[in-house]
């Protein structure tokens, strides 16, 4: 079988592929499956083959999402998407297409233009989010995203988002500008985006003043109120 991700390639195609072949290839090992990918329209388009294909494939839409066309979506369904662009007055997701989140639809985020609300919370370009479209074809973020941003923002720690990076390339910056002491970790938010969870005496973004010489994509910072 043939399925096409939601994940979005903006790295060079070359890399893009080599990091999911390895993620696949830790993943799928006890199975019976034969994965190879490519890129199209900066998107992957995933080959299957095997036993275990459709097991591999609801793996690899629930990690990467499943893009959607204008047809097939209803009203009212939660989905995973990707931040594409942030607006003065509006946030951009893409689902498979661009959804536009209006301004007035980010209140629950608190006061400001999108492009300050996007500051506030560390959000950038190309960072995985959960959203529900709406019946006049745009959409929200779901609740349990605003909620995760809340509870991360009313803790004591800064958390960095960064995109076009793997996580083995963050741990090896942070380690190169020895900050291996100042976070708690690096977590894997999708192939080529991660969040470092910085500790409470740590300035997030003091970090990425340090790791952003030596580490390309782009970073932002959710700085925690509890401090």
């Amino acid at each position: 079988m043939k399925i096409e991700l939601l994940q979005p390639v903006y790295i060079s195609e070359e890399n893009a592929v080599r990091s999911f072949q390895a993620f696949a290839d830790a993943e799928f090992k006890d199975l019976d499956v034969s994965c190879s990918a490519a890129v199209q329209n900066k998107r992957f388009h995933v080959s299957l083959e095997g036993e275990d294909a459709d097991v591999c494939e609801s793996l690899l839409y629930k990690e990467f999402g499943k893009p959607f066309l204008k047809n097939e979506i209803g009203t009212d369904i939660d989905c995973k998407g990707y931040i594409q662009r942030i607006d003065p007055d509006q946030i951009i997701v893409n689902i498979g297409f661009e959804l536009p989140i209006a301004l007035d639809s980010l209140a629950q985020l608190g006061a400001g233009s999108a492009g300050q609300i996007a500051a506030r919370f560390g959000m950038i370009p190309f960072l995985p989010v959960t959203v529900r479209i709406l019946p006049d074809g745009t959409a929200v973020f779901t609740k349990e995203q605003i909620d995760l941003w809340w509870s991360w923002k009313k803790t004591s720690t800064d958390r960095i988002f960064i995109n076009g990076a793997t996580r083995s390339q963050v741990k090896a910056a942070l380690q190169k500008k020895r900050h291996g002491r100042d976070v708690y970790g690096v977590e894997k938010i999708g192939l080529t985006e991660c969040v470092i969870v910085c500790k409470e005496k740590t300035d997030g973004p003091g970090i990425v003043s340090s790791i952003g010489r030596v580490l390309p994509g782009q970073m932002g910072v959710l700085i925690g109120t509890k401090k």
